[in-house]
């Protein structure tokens, strides 16, 4: 099979699923998320996420119908309600893809996420570029990539100080499941250490019922 010289925007419909195996490579622990579509708008798609990890953001999470995300629940702790965490919400959306992908492919910008409930603002100002197609195996098989490397610094107001941390992230595309099927996800905290370090690798597609 030759391998994907371009990637059209996704075409999903609500009832699609995607099961991943997640790392945390900082914890050394192994959990498994899951993405499902519950509706598909003109504008938007929203998902059911979750996970077996107990810290996961699980809940609603809303993406453009290029797959960036627009919202979701921030993380919980152990007892608390929705009420207590309140929502990331990005403006215009969290810029991983931008469709139709080709290698050489570049955009750059800066988007700003912010929860309203704990008055936190972080901006990320990025660069994006897609890699030369390639084939990658995970648990799922074997697929044809285009590979994303995004990269942002990300300046986080927490009320006291303005903190600055680098978030680089490499997410394989794969234009056979209309989403990607490996991601790998690196933060370096103001410190200069890594403070994540993180493989979604795809363990089973399953498109909605016809």
């Amino acid at each position: 099979m030759s391998l994907p010289a371009a990637a059209a925007r996704p075409v999903v419909a609500a009832g699609d699923l995607w099961r991943f195996a997640a790392e945390d490579r900082l914890q050394q622990r192994s959990s498994e998320e899951t993405r499902r579509i519950v509706q598909v708008t003109r504008e938007r798609i929203l998902c059911a996420n979750d996970s077996t990890a107990p810290s996961y953001a699980r809940g609603r999470y809303v993406y453009t119908r290029h797959w960036n995300l627009v919202s979701r629940p921030a993380l919980a702790a152990p007892g608390d309600l929705p009420e207590d965490i309140g929502q990331w919400v990005w403006t215009p959306y969290y810029p991983h893809f931008r469709f139709p992908l080709a290698p050489g492919k570049r955009w750059r910008g800066s988007a700003r996420v912010t929860n309203t409930h704990t008055d936190t603002t972080n901006v990320h100002r990025y660069e994006a570029e897609v890699l030369a197609s390639q084939t990658v195996s995970v648990p799922a098989g074997s697929f044809e990539v285009l590979p994303v490397r995004y990269e942002a610094q990300v300046a986080s107001d927490d009320s006291a100080a303005q903190l600055a941390w680098r978030n680089v992230e490499l997410i394989h595309y794969a234009p056979a499941v209309q989403c990607f099927v490996l991601a790998e996800h690196q933060v370096i905290g103001p410190d200069g250490q890594p403070s994540r370090d993180s493989r979604l690798q795809l363990l089973e597609y399953r498109r909605a019922a016809a």
